[in-house]
């Protein structure tokens, strides 16, 4: 399947009934699993912000290689919509965080909720203008670009200390923030790597050699946050260990400390940089669209996976209700990536 004819009011009808799905999954009596949504939430917050951030870094570059894949990435821009829906879902259970107990000038209720729908919000709005622009070569698109990735800087960062560091406070990383936004961006490389497999005979079809760089370039640069990724993850514990920080331990204790917790993060370990660094190595690797496809999923695998494990060990996850709002939002996912040629305005490529 290549393209769906899909109305944007038939979209936007199926968005909120996928909300609807995940808020019944959420309270419908499930039982347990209070930390699922948020799980959810953190994890699709990185892929819908970073596949947008992606495009606006290459316009603002001038890359060549994202120009064949521009509307897939772009096409995902409503999915910030839906988050930002998600993250009302969210707020009745903000008394699940440690510091609701002794609210505090930046940690209370009305601050937390209120900023980061303002980011959330805005970050959608300026993701769709700047969808259209860039789709239309508007000279404003890149002003819009650089808007965006300000606001994407802003918004991982909040994601990163206020969403998931604080289930921990008072424990506290600065490296939080900007090890969520290079995963943001690494999961919209990812995303492009998918996609060049699902539309690798429409793109060989079309211009096989542009088609062959753009694909060694999305395996470059996959290879290279990889280590990138690698490298910011070991500066962590460097820096607990370097300042000699035992009081700083526990997070990493509670999230190694058992058999289960050790095997997860050995997981997102390998899906994040072991099986991407050692795949595209080689030349070879970087050349097979079924190859990039592959190990893309096996990175965004590796991020999900992470995210469960921050939240785990604090709160409780309902493996059914994980499922459910997941599926709920790839179907979501799926219809705006095969309607992206009715959804969004006409220009760039393919059209």
């Amino acid at each position: 399947m290549e393209s769906l004819k899909l109305r944007p009011a038939v979209f936007y009808l199926l968005l909120l009934s996928a909300v609807g799905g995940i808020a019944l999954a959420e309270y419908g009596g499930s039982g347990g699993g209070k930390g699922s949504l948020l799980v959810t939430l953190v994890f699709w917050s990185c892929l819908a912000q970073g596949a947008v951030a992606v495009v606006a870094i290459t316009d603002l570059v001038r890359a060549r290689w994202v120009a064949s894949l521009k509307r897939e990435l772009l096409s995902l821009y409503p999915l910030q919509f839906l988050v930002f829906l998600l993250f009302l879902l969210w707020t009745p259970r903000l008394s699940l965080y440690p510091w609701s107990a002794e609210p505090g000038l930046w940690l209370n209720e009305p601050f937390f909720v209120g900023r980061n729908l303002a980011l959330l919000l805005l970050s959608s709005l300026l993701a769709a203008l700047f969808a259209r622009l860039s789709l239309r070569g508007d000279r404003r698109a890149n002003l819009l670009a650089v808007l965006y990735l300000l606001v994407f800087v802003a918004s991982q960062s909040l994601v990163a200390f206020d969403w998931v560091m604080t289930l921990e406070y008072p424990w506290y990383s600065t490296l939080f923030g900007a090890f969520f936004c290079v995963e943001a961006i690494y999961a919209g490389f990812a995303l492009a790597g998918v996609a060049s497999y699902l539309l690798r005979r429409q793109r060989c079809d079309a211009d096989p050699e542009t088609a062959r760089k753009g694909l060694r370039d999305v395996g470059n640069l996959l290879f290279g946050f990889s280590v990138l990724w690698a490298g910011l993850f070991f500066a962590q514990y460097l820096l607990l260990w370097y300042g000699n920080l035992p009081e700083e331990v526990h997070y990493i204790l509670r999230r190694t400390g058992s058999t289960s917790a050790l095997a997860l993060s050995g997981l997102f370990l390998a899906g994040n940089f072991v099986l991407p660094f050692a795949v595209f190595l080689s030349r070879k690797g970087k050349r097979l669209p079924a190859v990039v496809g592959g190990v893309s999923l096996v990175v965004l695998g590796g991020l999900f996976v992470e995210r469960v494990v921050y939240v785990f060990p604090v709160l409780s996850l309902h493996a059914g209700v994980l499922f459910v709002e997941n599926v709920l939002i790839i179907f979501v996912g799926m219809a705006a990536f095969y309607g992206r040629k009715t959804l969004l305005p006409r220009g760039g490529e393919g059209d």
